[in-house]
């Protein structure tokens, strides 16, 4: 035995592993040849471990294809606030344009190094016949929904939304 393998072995005994981890170091390293133990150890495994590896007794491939939500960032210039909220708009409407299953009222807007404040874009109150409000955050007068005739609703007065 060298003495690379030597304080191998001491240092395998001031280590905190289980004797089967133990014994497969020691085995690696009584060979001679170094590739010598893999296949050995790849026909030594049970049959329920060469299946799984094999890819047999897994669900069906579509079986976890859940929907899931996922989140688009997005990063620009702008000199302020309001400015960042212009651009969001326009950026979240063109996207809409171009992939129209995606929904506006989903857009929130973070500056870049505070992702935890974030705000919504648009206003998203929701109307009387379920109808969601498509206007910016904050935008005065009467909500509407999408389209050219889209419901409208609200008092009228005044800014609605989240923003003062």
């Amino acid at each position: 035995m060298t003495d690379f393998h030597h304080d191998l072995a001491a240092m395998l005994d001031g280590a905190d592993v289980s004797e089967r981890v133990r014994a497969a170091i020691a085995h690696a390293l009584s060979t001679a040849e170094p590739f010598s133990a893999y296949p050995r150890v790849v026909l030594n495994r049970g049959p329920a471990e060469r299946e799984r590896l094999a890819g047999r007794n897994r669900p069906p491939g579509g079986a976890y294809r859940i929907p899931r939500r996922w989140t688009l960032h997005l990063t620009y210039l702008a000199a302020d606030a309001q400015e960042a909220r212009d651009q969001a708009v326009v950026y979240t409407e063109g996207l809409t344009i171009l992939r129209p299953e995606v929904p506006a009222t989903g857009a929130l807007l973070s500056r870049a190094d505070a992702w935890n404040h974030i705000e919504p874009v648009f206003c998203g109150r929701v109307g009387p016949d379920d109808e969601v409000c498509v206007d910016v955050t904050g935008h005065p007068g009467f909500h509407h929904a999408a389209g050219v005739d889209g419901l409208r609703w609200g008092d009228g007065d005044g800014t609605t939304g989240l923003l003062p």
